[in-house]
């Protein structure tokens, strides 16, 4: 009992001391994406952003349940029929009412814009 006692302490404090791994950010501001995606030049590239980040939702939460979480909720539910221009615009207008994010990266923004535009059912599955 006590041998495995120290070993959840020893196990405790390296997960604490280990520094956090960081993950990569675009360095792209929501404000600037914003600015490509209401250009009629950039709505090509916009939606393939958006619907890169929309993909890469439904598949962290499926990712999650095959890995044993059965739990494991989404960020958000885009209807299959949805249009990458119909999420484009979901986010240009979130973007338009939430100026303080213009700042932040592009992915937490648009992100979040998902996620309130897209809200799951209860349980956060479709």
């Amino acid at each position: 009992m006590m041998r495995h006692l120290v070993l959840f302490a020893a196990v405790t404090v390296l997960g604490v001391a280990s520094p956090a791994h960081a993950q990569r950010l675009s360095p792209m501001k929501a404000g600037k994406f914003g600015q490509i995606c209401t250009s009629p030049k950039g709505a090509a590239i916009c939606d393939a952003y958006i619907t890169g980040m929309a993909d890469a939702g439904a598949l962290a939460k499926l990712n999650a349940r095959s890995e044993g979480d059965s739990s494991a909720v989404a960020g958000f539910c885009i209807p299959d029929g949805e249009t990458g221009a119909a999420m484009r615009g979901h986010v240009v207008s979130w973007l338009k009412a939430h100026r303080d994010v213009l700042d932040q990266p592009v992915g937490k923004s648009v992100f979040a814009a998902l996620h309130d535009s897209y809200s799951c059912p209860a349980g956060g599955t479709k």
